[in-house]
């Protein structure tokens, strides 16, 4: 679909527009009605992928959260245990010359993600639209992992998506 594009989704009953031909400028509020058929019924689920300027990516626990609530007006979860983010949280950036910048921090990714491992493909979609990553490492090596090993792995999901 483009960007302003518009489409029926579902039908209704043409007996609505009927309702018109009883309506004339001395009967204002017509009470004459036809029954019509019924239109189309369809369940729908609309699904808002977060649009950013910028979007944190990063394990779990690499400190997205922490970083976005300090430069932002977010007010994130921060907790020592991962997956304390499983939805994004966006925090805008605002600037001495009203330039904003919109940032989101994306759920923490795990090594495999882009092949759908845990809800990988659901926490990837999110970064779709956004303009610029940032790629957010623990450098402490918590956990005997290798900063350089994650870096690698993040890129090689996010080249993915």
């Amino acid at each position: 679909m483009e960007d302003g594009q518009r489409f029926i989704l579902a039908k209704g009953d043409a007996a609505d527009a009927a309702i018109a031909v009883f309506k004339s400028s001395t009967h204002q509020a017509p009470r004459e009605f036809e029954y019509g058929e019924p239109g189309e019924q369809l369940g729908v689920e609309l699904e808002l992928k977060t649009l950013a300027d910028v979007g944190l990516v990063g394990f779990p626990n690499a400190g997205k959260s922490t970083l976005i609530s300090q430069i932002t007006n977010a007010h994130p979860k921060v907790a020592p245990y991962p997956f304390t983010t499983l939805t994004p949280n966006v925090g805008i950036l605002n600037y001495d010359n009203y330039t904003r910048i919109r940032i989101a921090d994306i759920p923490g990714l795990i090594e495999g993600a882009h092949n759908g491992r845990g809800l990988g493909h659901d926490f990837l979609r999110h970064i779709e639209r956004c303009q610029l990553l940032v790629v957010i490492i623990d450098m402490a090596g918590v956990d005997n992992r290798n900063p350089y090993d994650d870096y690698r792995q993040l890129l090689a999901g996010i080249e993915n998506v």
